[in-house]
């Protein structure tokens, strides 16, 4: 089973983790983070950075809780950084706990590091060497035998201290003792598999595991009695967590002056370091180099403890160690001598390609980034360039998206693209809209055609015969001044009545359309020409805005001046004879339509009303006969046009 793994439930695709692998070990996949197992060092950033918990640690917590419940010979060696990790009670009430748990010791793994720390010491002292990297960190291992392998052969040919501890108790306790190492760090578990760490080590756990197994089996640390560690005496061991422990343990003048060491922690300066080696730009006889900003800094730490003060809590436990009185203890006093603790490095390198020129310069143009005016080199997809972030999507670890100013383009862009096509989708609709608008006038101007058609057919003899009577009768009773009006009144009626039928026989009647080449300015003006010396148009004004670009158009003159002249007296009688007229014609260029509007400052026209204007017979007026907008609509419809009202 791998070390780490991402869980796709947890995951919410905030890519923090992409960010801040220091290897690009970690790629997008149709949107999806997956891990790259062999450009990964374990250097726990991604587990760092998540804040979601999706990175899952396996290591082999179970098969250690098994051992425990079977009674077997287990030693629990602890990493110096626990008095900062597990710092609930005392180190003492937690050496107890441990052994509540079935652990039969419990060891500082720092005498590990003491031992290490004389190795390296006798190394320095006998090598000639220019420049020397320490390998007590194993994510700079493998980083350096994966990325920089003409590196390896600087660096300090022996084992960590975690390794050095195991071997410890394997010489003390017997080879069947199991050794569980209980630390910070991830690379930790693949170092305890490799070769030469010789079986050492059994088990790693993290200290997340430790307090997941002391809640679940009901034990509280702080109401635990105090009981000593087990094994030899750390001494300067305890230093190797903080950051240049080992320099300082080394002996090294840690004045400012003194350039034979180098100290860098933390993955961007290590690795700068690392390349100002390869470049030659330091030249120094030791490099002390760790991935993290010191192992009390280490990704299964407690996020909620600073840094600095982590630094402190241990600070403060080697100086109480050190006041102690000293006392029998059941381990060795000192570590004895005769451990092999050398090691070897073999390269593994895993570099890909560099892409060519001409793919790197395509995607940085998908990207918007080309060189040198596009580029931003913000380092938001994880990448500390642009290139680098071409180069990564050309050899498949990164998408384009990564990349937030190319997704926010995209997405504007695709805002742009909806927002038209909304607006065109909005546009059709209102057009199929009026469209049917129109077909349900026109049927309903249909049915009611035929229907006023034989009206008037039926009703047409019926008024004729009383016009004719009625004016014999007139003519018989002259001398009778009180029938005659009568009967004159009867006569007018029946004439009224016979125009009535004449406008519905029009109505109805199939009206032909005969175009020809118009020009509706002058038409609207002849219109305008025949009302305005009527005394209903005296106190209106008439204002006008007519465009003279707009093209002629082939139309049927005599019906369009009708329409016009229906619709402006309409106007007139709405205002009462006094108010202001407008006319305004448009040509629209993208639909290549002719636009008429004809506006008053009438009355206007209640809201209930708008959707029957154009109904036959629907009329407000007392002698109207609702006949008039129909014969409009019928009109403009004839022509391919539309006819609407606006009114407040």
């Amino acid at each position: 089973m791998s070390i780490l793994s991402i869980s796709q439930e947890k995951c919410r695709q905030c890519y923090r983790c992409v960010q801040g692998c220091p290897t690009n070990a970690l790629k997008i996949d149709d949107g999806k983070v997956k891990r790259i197992e062999e450009r990964c060092i374990l250097c726990g950033a991604c587990y760092k950075h998540c804040p979601h918990d999706a990175i899952i640690v396996h290591t082999g917590v179970e098969q250690v809780m098994e051992l425990l419940q079977k009674g077997e010979k287990l030693v629990a060696c602890l990493d110096p950084t626990f008095p900062a990790v597990l710092d609930k009670g005392t180190p003492g009430q937690l050496v107890t706990a441990l052994k509540k748990l079935g652990f039969q010791e419990v060891w500082e793994s720092a005498c590990g590091g003491k031992l290490v720390i004389r190795e390296y010491q006798k190394y320095l002292d006998g090598s000639d060497k220019v420049s020397c990297i320490s390998s007590f960190c194993p994510s700079l291992v493998l980083y350096i035998e994966k990325y920089v392998p003409e590196l390896v052969d600087h660096l300090v040919p022996v084992v960590s201290p975690m390794v050095a501890a195991g071997m410890l108790v394997k010489q003390l306790r017997g080879p069947e003792t199991k050794v569980v190492f209980i630390g910070s760090c991830l690379s930790r578990i693949r170092e305890r598999m490799d070769g030469h760490s010789k079986g050492a080590v059994d088990y790693v756990l993290t200290y997340h595991d430790i307090r997941n197994i002391l809640y679940a089996k009901g034990i509280n640390r702080e109401d635990q009695a105090a009981s000593d560690f087990d094994g030899p005496r750390p001494d300067k061991g305890r230093l190797l967590s903080i950051p240049s422990g080992l320099s300082q343990s080394i002996g090294f003048d840690q004045s400012l002056l003194n350039l034979d060491f180098v100290v860098a922690n933390g993955s961007d300066r290590a690795i700068r370091a690392i390349q100002q080696l390869q470049d030659g730009t330091i030249k120094a006889k030791f490099l002390d180099l760790l991935f993290c900003k010191g192992c009390i800094d280490g990704p299964m730490v407690d996020k909620k403890i600073s840094g600095p003060s982590r630094r402190q809590i241990v600070a403060n436990f080697i100086r109480s160690q050190r006041k102690k009185v000293k006392k029998a203890k059941k381990g060795q006093p000192d570590p004895p001598s005769g451990l092999n603790l050398k090691r070897t490095f073999s390269a593994k390198s895993i570099s890909s390609p560099e892409p060519e020129e001409a793919q790197i310069q395509a995607v940085l143009r998908k990207l918007h980034k080309v060189y040198p005016d596009q580029n931003l080199d913000c380092g938001a997809c994880g990448h500390d360039t642009c290139r680098g972030n071409a180069v990564a999507v050309i050899q498949g670890f990164s998408e384009l998206e990564m990349c937030p100013h190319y997704l926010t383009r995209r997405m504007r862009s695709l805002y742009t693209r909806l927002e038209k096509s909304h607006k065109e989708l909005k546009e059709s609709h209102d057009e199929l809209g009026q469209a049917q608008r129109q077909l349900i006038q026109t049927e309903k101007m249909a049915s009611m055609g035929q229907l006023a058609a034989g009206v008037a057919h039926e009703l047409n003899n019926p008024i004729g015969t009383i016009t004719l009577f009625g004016s014999i009768l007139q003519k018989e009773l002259a001398h009778n001044k009180k029938w005659e009006q009568d009967i004159g009144l009867i006569i007018q009626e029946a004439e009224r009545a016979a125009k009535i039928v004449k406008d519905l026989l029009n109505f109805s009647r199939e009206t032909q359309v005969i175009p020809g080449l118009v020009d509706l300015n002058k038409l609207i003006e002849e219109a305008l020409s025949l009302l305005v010396k009527q005394s209903l148009f005296h106190n209106i004004q008439v204002k006008k805005d007519l465009d003279q670009n707009i093209p002629t158009t082939f139309a049927d003159a005599d019906l369009l001046k009708q329409v016009f002249l229906n619709i402006i007296l309409n106007g007139a009688q709405a205002m009462e004879g006094n108010g202001a007229l407008f006319i305004n014609t448009q040509f629209i260029k993208e639909s290549k339509k002719i636009r008429i509007q004809i506006k008053d400052n009438g009355m206007g026209i209640p809201k209930k009303n708008l959707p029957r204007l154009f109904d036959p017979f629907f009329t407000t007026k007392e002698k109207g006969t609702g006949l008039g907008l129909a014969i409009v609509y019928g009109i403009v419809s004839k022509h391919k046009g539309s006819i609407k009202v606006e009114s407040k």
